[in-house]
Formats: C-alpha cells, structure tokens, sequence
C-alpha cells in the first residue's frame, strides 16, 4: 500500500485555481468531514489516446477538515480509481416505432460497438490521514488520463471514503498503513466525491469551471436557451436507455401549492387502512394506476378537444452523466409560444415515456401556417434548478412552422452529459421522481408557495464548513456537481424542504450543522431526528418495493451509503435515537413489510410513516423533539392489537 507524505508536489506549466468560497451556515448538510481544494492544475495540455504511463494530466489538490473546528482526526481511503461510467444503453433503430406501438420489438444497431469509458483518475497513495493538529494541510497528487478522445466536455470524478478515527483507533493501529486495513471494509461516514472539469477538443484539453466547460444560463427566460438536437438524425449512433422510457411514474394531478389540504387526507386515510403483520393480506392496491400517454390522438379523445385549434406533440430526453445514454425527460415542463415572442400558446409536461402534447386554445386565434418556438424548462411550481446568479436551465427547438391543425416535432433531446448543463437532465429526474411518489403513493402534494431553488452546481457555498458542499435551509437546497445526479442526495435534501415546509419552517434543538452516519450525538437529538428522517426519504422514493432484504439499498442513482436492514453495523449507541441511521431504520422499519427480528408490522398505506411525521411537528422553534416522541404517534394510528408490535420496532431500533 502506497501512503501520502507531507511533501509538495510542484511542476512547471500548472497554474493555482481555488475553489473556496465564503459561505453562510445551513441547516442540514450531507455528511462530511474533508474539504479539497485545487492546488495546482494544468490548465490546457495534449491528450493521448489509449493508457498514458502518468497520466495526460497531474493536478495537486489540498485535503483539510471539513470542519471549521475539528475535533478528531480524518482517514481518507481511495479504494479504487475513479473510472468513467460505461454506456449503458444500445442505439436503437426504430426506437420512435416501437414506442407509438407499430413495432413490437427493438431493433439495435448491429455494428454499434460500446466504445468504453473516456477517462481514468488515481491518486498516487492509497490512504492518508488528515490530523486537525497538523501545522500544514495535507497535498495529494493525482494523474488524470483520457482514455478516449470525443470532442465534449466530461467530468472525472473519485471518490474520497473518510473515518473518523478515535483516539482508541490511533493506539490500536497507530500508522496509516494499520489503519487503512482496519477501515477499508466498514461503511465510512461520508464518501466526498472530488471531481474536475475538462473540456476536450482534437486531441487537445482544457480545464475550466462547470460554467466554462458545460455552459452559463442567461438571465432571460426568453432568448438563450440551449439548443435541443433531432433524435433522428444521430439514432444510429446514440444510444438509449429503453428502460426509462418504459417507466410507469405519473405527473401529479395538482402541481400547485394546496393550503396544506393534501396531508390532512394522507393522515386520515392511513389511520383508516391502519397496520399489518406477517401473514397477513393487503387488499388494496400498491401502487396507483395510470394508462402510459402517448403522442398519438385517437378519434375518441379528439373529441375532447372542442375549444382548441391546434395539438402540438413531441417526445423530449437527455443524455444522462452516469451511462451516457438517453433517457425519458420526465418532468421538464415544455411551453410552447408564437415564434419570437413571449406570447404562451400553452404547455404541458414530458410524461414518463418522453412524449408530451400541448393543446393550443381556439381563444389563442392562432392560424395553419404561423410559427411557434418549442422550450424545455427544467423548473416548475416545485423546484427551480439555476445558478449562483438565479439563471434558470431550459433548452429550445429550431423555429417550427406548424403546417397543420395535429403537428408533430418529433424527438428532440438535450446533451446533458457532454454537452451543456451536465447533470441536469438527472438532477430534473430525480426530482420528478420524489415529487410523483409522494403525490401518488403517500398523498401528500409537496409544492410549497414557492418554488424550491436548486442552487446547481454550488462552487461557492460552504454549508457550514471550509469548502462547497450539499445542504439546505428553508426552501433553498444547494448540490455540489456530482450530488445532483445521486438521486439519493437529491431526494434526502429535498426531505429536509419537505420537513421545513409542513413544520412551518421549526427545527427542533439540536439541529443543523455537521454530522456523519457512524457517530452518536446525545446532545443533538434534532439533527439525528432531521437528518433520520431525510435518510429514509430517500430510501422510500429510490426503493418503492417495501420488502428489500439486507444489502439491497445499494444499487443505481439511490445506493444509500447505509443499509436499512443490517443491524450490525456501528455505532453502538447507548441510545438509538442518537445516530441518524438508526432513526432511519426505525421509520424504514414502520413502511416495509419485510419481517426480521422484532419487525413483524407495517402501515398499509405507502405514505402512512411520512405523513404521521409531517404532520406531528413541533409548536416552537427550538423545542425538544427526538425519535421517541413518535412512538405514541404511530401506536395510535395502528390497527387495534397492533400497539404492542410498534414498540417492538423501537425497542429493536433503539436498545
């Protein structure tokens, strides 16, 4: 094992970027414990095709606490190189066929090959440790290889797994070496991604910021928006992932803020359908339905269309970071207006298979002939994806000149893996995909009064601590690069808003600030109540089948970084309710209907844990509040004779 050195690494030609900026503190983080720094980094150089001995690129990067005060030291392992994804999905030939139903089957491109992933990044030491006593911070080198060569901008990333370490660790494994092989198979508690931006172009690179590689919005909402390119044209050679497409995820029936109306249904109706236990039967449905839209209108719906002149349709996706493939825009509101004015003709959303159709009103006076501009927004009434500067991502088709009454753009599709706005076409996804569970499955519309602003990329705000990081306070969320495509992350900072909106804003003592998933904290109960909470909300929206057995939470844009179901995983609490995981697990345990030890009982409504949380906050900001208060909570609201089994899952969670 290879292990860092306090020594500088210095080569002519690199040039010093920083990327810390000033932040204000928020009030629920990601965990975290190490913040970097760009020391040294070539800006441009020449890439070679094919393993580079050394890599085409070193860059020197700066390792310190997270923390403004540490108070223990910090193992950072790299247990693997960071490794460009590999493209997931296959060029498909009839794919707009197949899914207007004229075809029955997928046809690929025979002689389509997958040209594998396009960089490598390894750090030259496998481990090192960062002590808050140490007179300098730690440096570490690492060597950037472009593996292949297209002419986009891509963003090599590793992962940094971080320990903190006890003084008990140090006596028992007191150099970096003994360490490293003590952690390496336990869960750390955080992972930081560290992740760079370059931009390639005929064999040569460029390194730059997220804006100078991948694009800045302007402030207008009406001109300067990205434009979208035509499927058709690149559908030999594009590939695609037809499993996002055959999704089943309704848009919400109310995407406008409701007075708080929806929770007081979502309580009642899970008191009413109550709990269950091992052997019993659910006789009422999983999981709502609803029929597949399709851009194609039958002579039946048409009739439905008294009072509009125009059906404008299309199908609408992008290109995903995280296997380079195409996949449905589900959840980008498309608006449609007059040609080179801000004149809206009408809009509508991209369902979960891509298509979308807007109806243009007969009131509009809109003619056969005239022409209209076509836009994708990535916000909405729920949330609102935009910069440091508030500009907002959205996309826009060539002018069309409708040339009838059933007019038709085909499939148009946004770049956002090399292209432009990286990570955005995920990050809209993985909103979408909460926003249509809770309102679906849990009954709860989550849209506050205003839009939430997903502040993406965040280069500037420290969260708290010494260097950009995930967090969010009130109704604004801020993710770092690599956190917005993780659905996990999304989905768990999306939680605290959702807490924030039904608890009027109120936290209870104890929380905010920085925290990690292997640690006790007895004098912040509301931080491990909080931040429980929002670590089973993105358990319950990544993993909607109720019966995952241990191991199972680790796969795709959801991998938790903990597990819901092994119980013999640290720390040992003197108390449950003083770790984040462990009130994770007591809520998962409520919702599942998997029986292990002591957890034989479920509530039959998929929303049931959710809304008897939300809707029992606290009265004053500040207020005592910790996991135990909700054990009468859900002992009231399950099933007569079923009081006993609640206290059995607290028990097993909290002793």
């Amino acid at each position: 094992m290879k292990v860092f050195k306090r020594k500088k690494y210095w080569s002519s030609g690199l040039m010093a970027i920083s990327l810390l900026a000033f932040s204000q503190f928020a009030n629920a983080d990601e965990p975290s414990a190490v913040s970097w720094k760009i020391l040294e980094a070539a800006k441009s150089g020449v890439a070679q095709l094919g393993a580079t001995p050394g890599g085409d690129a070193r860059v020197i990067v700066q390792l310190s606490p997270w923390e403004l005060k540490p108070t223990v030291p910090s193992l950072v392992l790299f247990k693997n190189c960071g490794e460009d994804s590999q493209v997931g999905g296959k060029p498909m030939l009839n794919f707009d066929a197949y899914m207007a139903g004229k075809e029955t089957s997928p046809i690929y491109n025979p002689d389509w090959k997958n040209p594998g992933p396009r960089w490598r990044i390894c750090p030259k030491a496998d481990a090192l440790l960062i002590n808050p006593n140490d007179t300098a911070p730690q440096q570490a080198l690492f060597e950037v290889d472009f593996i292949r060569l297209p002419n986009e901008g891509m963003s090599p990333h590793i992962d940094m797994d971080v320990y903190r370490v006890s003084a008990a660790d140090l006596k028992l494994w007191p150099t970096v070496e003994e360490l490293a092989r003590h952690f390496r198979n336990q869960s750390p508690d955080s992972i930081v991604p560290l992740s760079l931006n370059y931009r390639l172009s005929r064999g040569n690179f460029v390194l730059g910021t997220y804006g100078e590689i991948y694009g800045t919005p302007g402030r207008s909402e009406f001109q300067g928006g990205k434009p979208t390119g035509d499927f058709a044209k690149f559908q030999a050679s594009l590939p695609v992932n037809l499993e996002s497409f055959r999704r089943k995820a309704p848009i919400p029936g109310n995407t406008k803020f409701d007075n708080f109306e929806s929770i007081k249904v979502s309580i009642e109706n899970a008191k009413i359908l109550g709990s269950a236990g091992e052997g019993e039967q659910i006789c009422f449905p999983e999981t709502p339905v609803k029929a597949a839209f399709s851009p194609t209108i039958s002579p039946s719906a048409q009739q439905s269309l008294v009072g509009f002149s125009h059906t404008i349709t299309g199908r609408f996706s992008t290109k995903w970071t995280s296997d380079h493939s195409l996949h449905s825009g589900f959840g980008f509101l498309v608006e449609v207006y007059r040609a080179g004015t801000s004149t809206l003709l009408g809009s509508s959303w991209v369902e979960s298979n891509g298509s979308w159709t807007v109806n243009v009103p007969d009131s509009a006076g809109f003619l056969t002939g005239q022409q209209i501009n076509v836009d994708y927004r990535s916000y909405n009434s729920y949330y609102a994806p935009q910069n440091q500067a508030g500009s907002k991502y959205w996309w826009i088709d060539p002018v069309w000149t409708v040339s009838s009454t059933s007019f038709n753009v085909g499939h148009r599709y946004a770049d956002t893996d090399g292209g432009t706005y990286n990570g955005v076409g995920e990050l809209v996804d993985n909103a979408m995909t909460m926003w249509s569970r809770l309102y679906w499955d849990a009954e709860i519309n989550p849209v506050a009064a205003t839009p939430i602003r997903f502040f993406f990329p965040n280069t500037w705000d420290n969260c708290g601590g010494s260097s950009p990081w995930s967090c969010a306070s009130g109704n604004d969320i801020w993710l770092i690069a690599d956190h917005g495509v993780q659905g996990d992350v999304v989905n768990h900072e999306m939680a605290h808003v959702l807490n924030n909106k039904f608890w009027g804003n109120k936290r209870p003592a104890g929380s905010g600030g920085a925290h990690s998933l292997n640690t006790c904290y007895p004098t912040r109960l509301g931080m491990t109540l909080r931040e429980g909470f929002a670590d089973f909300m993105a358990a319950w929206v990544g993993y909607p089948n109720r019966n995952v057995g241990e191991g199972g939470f680790n796969s795709g844009r959801w991998a938790l970084g903990w597990d819901a179901e092994d119980r013999n995983n640290p720390p040992n609490c003197a108390n449950g309710w003083e770790n984040e995981v462990w009130v994770a697990r007591t809520f998962w345990d409520l919702h599942d209907n998997r029986s292990d030890g002591s957890d034989i009982l479920w509530f039959n409504h998929r929303g049931a844990v959710i809304s008897l949380y939300l809707g029992n906050g606290i009265a004053n900001d500040g207020d005592a509040r910790d996991m135990r208060f909700y054990e009468t909570i859900y002992r009231d609201a399950a099933s007569p004779g079923h009081q006993g089994f609640i206290t059995d899952i607290f028990e097993q969670n909290h002793h």
